[in-house]
């Protein structure tokens, strides 16, 4: 049987099986808000005021506390060797396109960083050379006719290079550096509660937004506002943080180069009136 458990405090629900839920289970603590709630199913008393007491008392509590995330597991990628690597792949980038608040949802944040990583290099490197595929065909038909003269000067060899060698290797280090980023701001607002790996897991299959990069021209404009969306929805759903500390995150850096350019120009404006 199906029931559904609903967060009091911020409204945040999750369907689970009847079965799941422990037996002497009387309080959820909610990924959103983490904040704990008791709660009653059908045949179950709810936790008396002795009950709460002893588990106060107890240094590991009578009643088991229920985690709502903690049926969280890993992507359809990590599990293509049961249903292939078709479905797999192909299950994970509809997901992180077109649902991605439910897919980092039940996400798992502590399934290693291997397979994010496999998957972001993969879709990231191909993405890359798709990217770098329109613009030669654009060249080479004539439509761009002022580029001729750059990629004359690339020979076979060095456009293999780069297709083999430096897009997997820029791909892979723009994952950690991103990553890296991207949790220190959430710790400075303190946000980035569930550790680097959740953080790095969320820009690994963000690369998924690659997959736009197949639309000529205007391909990569797309991917990368997808991307950013993406990041924003991935980061607040795997965390369990609000909006509100994601953008002020990613503003931080926006608002850090505003005082430095203050700091720069108006002594400089000072100087130049006087």
């Amino acid at each position: 049987m199906a029931v559904e458990l609903v967060c009091p405090f911020c409204g945040f629900s999750k369907k689970t099986s009847e079965k799941m839920i422990p037996e002497r289970a009387k309080w959820a603590i909610c990924p959103r808000c983490r904040r704990r709630f008791e709660i009653s199913l059908p045949g179950r008393g709810t936790a008396s005021c002795d009950e709460e007491m002893s588990q106060k008392e107890s240094p590991h509590g009578i009643d088991r506390k229920l985690e709502m995330g903690s049926e969280r597991s890993g992507a359809p990628w990590e599990r293509r060797s049961e249903n292939g690597f078709v479905w797999g792949t192909w299950r994970t980038f509809k997901e992180v396109l077109f649902s991605p608040a439910a897919f980092f949802r039940r996400l798992t944040f502590n399934g290693g960083m291997g397979e994010p990583l496999a998957f972001g290099l993969l879709v990231g490197a191909v993405g890359n050379m798709l990217g770098l595929f329109w613009p030669v065909i654009l060249v080479s038909t004539g439509l761009f006719p002022f580029g001729s003269s750059v990629l004359g000067q690339l020979g076979a060899g060095l456009i293999f290079l780069i297709l083999v060698v430096v897009i997997p290797i820029s791909v892979t280090l723009s994952m950690f550096i991103y990553s890296a980023v991207f949790h220190l701001l959430l710790l400075i607002v303190r946000g980035g509660k569930n550790g680097f790996e959740a953080t790095f897991r969320v820009v690994a299959y963000s690369q998924a937004a690659q997959a736009w990069e197949l639309i000529p021209v205007i391909g990569s404009w797309i991917g990368g506002f997808w991307r950013l969306v993406v990041w924003v929805i991935g980061l607040r759903e795997i965390h369990g943080v609000s909006y509100l500390k994601i953008i002020v995150a990613f503003l931080l850096p926006v608002a850090f180069l505003v005082v430095v350019s203050l700091a720069v120009v108006v002594p400089f404006l000072i100087l130049l009136v006087q």
